[in-house]
């Protein structure tokens, strides 16, 4: 986006673009738990959701799995407060292609695995 991620610049996306089907949300801190709620409650056209390095939980994951029902695509990367099993119980009600991909620093030599 060019400008930090929060709960009111998400406001400003989700009130131009209210269709939205693909973010990603890469490298910042001021992403977690709170700001996925949000989008789960706003943007319930998305089809596919990246979120990449940042602060975020289990229960931000299941926010999105509850509150994006059109969600066939997720990818989780590099997010130390994720669990496998979070992502894969967040999307057991749709056919969505959860994926993640755990920190390299934590565990080297673990590719991306995809969990369906």
């Amino acid at each position: 986006m060019g400008i930090p991620e929060t709960v009111g610049s998400f406001n400003v996306l989700a009130s131009n673009c209210p269709a939205l089907e693909r973010m990603a949300i890469c490298n910042t801190d001021t992403v977690g738990d709170s700001e996925l709620v949000f989008i789960a409650a706003k943007f319930t056209s998305l089809k596919k959701l990246c979120i990449k390095n940042c602060p975020i939980s289990n229960t931000g994951v299941k926010s999105v799995g509850e509150g994006c029902p059109n969600l066939v695509k997720l990818k989780v990367k590099r997010c130390r407060g994720v669990t496998k099993a979070s992502v894969c119980t967040a999307f057991l009600h749709n056919s969505c292609d959860a994926q993640l991909s755990p920190s390299r620093k934590k565990y080297p030599g673990i590719a991306e695995t995809a969990m369906n």
